[in-house]
């Protein structure tokens, strides 16, 4: 896993390739002491994840689909001046 990751693969693509979650790569990683790079979104994603917003799905349900924390995906849907519903949908 560790030499996939210094060859390029992302925590989400080993996640699927070892059917584990994203967060137990990171965790995997860092205990092997592999640098860990920080990558920001797509924009592509970020559109997706607008557009999953709009279409009335919710910040975890969008974060299940991208592999993103519910916080992360607010956080750039609020980047792209996208006005947040509140918790009932409203």
């Amino acid at each position: 896993m560790a030499d996939r990751y210094r060859t390029g693969a992302t925590v989400y693509q080993l996640a699927r390739e070892f059917g584990i979650s994203r967060h137990t790569v990171s965790a995997r990683l860092k205990k092997a002491g592999v640098a860990m790079r920080q990558q920001s979104p797509k924009r592509e994603l970020i559109d997706e994840m607008v557009g999953l917003y709009e279409s009335g799905l919710s910040l975890a349900m969008i974060g299940n689909r991208v592999e993103a924390s519910p916080g992360t995906v607010r956080r750039y849907l609020l980047t792209r001046g996208i006005k947040m519903r509140d918790s009932h949908g409203r």
